[in-house]
């Protein structure tokens, strides 16, 4: 076999690989064999014809097609190893340049490369803000209002009323190629003032407020001009306009803050230990905003500082994979990707290059420089990791729905892959725990301490090297 190696510039390489003709009529050999073996010759058992009359009853042409599928198959492995390629993903067949002597070229995708910058000199500032009174008072009095009771009144809305409406919402100015009705009849309910029940920012910040003074029965027309820089980029800079039916309005009675409050909504002794679950979450959530904040900024720096390259099919890999969520959010939602494409104003092709192609390259190229940062600082899994991950991966699975009911037992197959996802989050964790401690200074004095407690320990298990004489000199002597 005869190899050629030709580089690429998308990260792939061209192998053109030469055989001996005699090999491929011993695959043609093979091949008529096979062949015979689910073809029907009058007078000879399957698989039992002669080699010259299943050639003229199965085609020369057939068994050339089966015979250079099969050497292909077989000998692929053996071309990868003597051109010395590691494949990144599957390769393809290019071209079969002639068939005497046979000689076939291939496309193979190479392993991602990455070639990262100086990581350890980056610096970021981890920013974390501390919980202010404010948030602990707004979010207690949220879980009053979630545990208020409601009673009907006959007048007019004020603040604090829990009102039920219909609403609908309609381009004002729609185009030709749009639906005018942006947001479909449904029931809604408000509080006015501060709403937990609704986003107070639904459909668009200060809605609720336009609900004062209405009554049950009532109806109001509202149009709004949603901003250029909306959230909803379907609605970028349109007019709609809104149409709301009052099906009632009902007083809140708050509940006190008190003990018998705080044992109600969950298993607190007191308000005290209420308020220390509170401000608990509360920095949970503070602490996890900032670790995305930080992370992002950090895997970018570390991004454009870093030379990567990969094959282009793995990029698309990725954006197919963007698209299939895509779908399955939008399924959730009640929405067709179509309808969608066409409330941005794209058509499919046009949303992957704008959209989905940029975000899934950003995705991936992260990816790629958080594994190389894990080879380089030997991030390695420990057997707790791994308890852990069979651990959350039983009550993951119990926690489906169904699951306390069903009797069948999961598969092997599920579990093992429910597992390797929760033990890839927490590698990938591991990694960015690292690149925490380099980026805000902290790596370089936490390695030196645990140097110094590693050689205490080294010490400690052979006190006799330093024990066994009184002087430094008498030690040495020792050694």
């Amino acid at each position: 076999m005869k190899i050629e190696v030709l580089p690429q510039e998308d990260h792939q390489v061209k192998i053109i690989a030469e055989f001996e003709t005699s090999q491929l009529e011993e695959y043609k050999i093979r091949a008529a064999k096979k062949l015979g073996r689910n073809t029907r010759i009058p007078g000879f058992r399957p698989g039992k014809a002669p080699i010259d009359i299943l050639r003229r009853v199965i085609g020369e042409e057939t068994i050339h097609q089966q015979a250079i599928e099969d050497l292909i198959d077989e000998q692929y492995p053996n071309i990868l190893d003597e051109a010395e390629i590691k494949p990144g993903s599957s390769g393809s067949l290019d071209e079969i340049i002639s068939t005497d002597p046979p000689k076939f070229s291939f496309l193979v995708p190479l392993e991602p490369e990455v070639e990262l910058g100086n990581y350890k000199d980056l610096r970021l500032d981890y920013n974390l803000e501390a919980v202010t009174e404010q948030e602990i008072t707004d979010f207690l009095n949220n879980m009053r209002t979630s545990y208020a009771t409601a009673e009907p009144v006959e007048r007019a809305a004020v603040e604090g009323d829990l009102v039920y409406v219909k609403l609908s919402g309609s381009l004002t100015h729609p185009t030709e190629d749009e639906d005018a009705q942006v947001y479909p009849e449904r029931p809604a309910q408000f509080i006015i003032g501060t709403d937990i029940i609704q986003n107070r920012d639904w459909p668009f910040p200060g809605f609720n407020d336009q609900l004062i003074g209405l009554s049950t029965g009532d109806e109001k027309t509202i149009v709004h001009t949603f901003p250029e820089d909306d959230s909803d980029e379907t609605l970028r800079g349109k007019e709609v306009e809104f149409k709301v039916n009052v099906q009632s309005v009902k007083a809140l009675h708050m509940p006190e803050l008190n003990d018998d409050f705080a044992q109600t909504v969950g298993e607190f002794e007191n308000m005290d230990a209420l308020r220390t679950a509170v401000i608990n979450q509360l920095e949970n959530s503070k602490k996890d905003a900032a670790d995305d904040k930080f992370f992002v900024e950090l895997l970018d720096k570390l991004v454009e500082s870093s030379v990567i390259k990969y094959p282009s099919n793995i990029l698309d890999h990725e954006v197919e994979h963007m698209m299939e969520h895509l779908k399955e959010d939008l399924t959730r939602q009640g929405l067709e990707m179509d309808a969608y494409f066409k409330m941005l104003e794209m058509d499919r092709e046009k949303y992957i290059e704008e959209k989905a192609r940029p975000a899934a390259r950003k995705r991936l190229e992260r990816a790629l420089v958080i594994e190389e940062v894990g080879k380089r600082e030997n991030i390695q899994l420990g057997k707790d990791d791994y308890e852990e991950a069979i651990s959350t991966t039983v009550d993951q699975l119990k926690s489906l729905p169904g699951a306390q009911k069903r009797k069948e037992r999961v598969s092997q197959e599920v579990f093992n892959s429910v597992a390797a996802s929760a033990l890839s989050r927490k590698y990938n964790q591991l990694i960015l725990d690292r690149l925490k401690l380099i980026a805000t200074g902290q790596a370089e004095s936490i390695d030196s301490q645990s140097a110094e407690e590693t050689t205490d320990e080294a010490v400690d298990e052979n006190p006799a090297r330093v024990g066994e004489s009184d002087t430094p000199g008498e030690a040495a002597e020792n050694d």
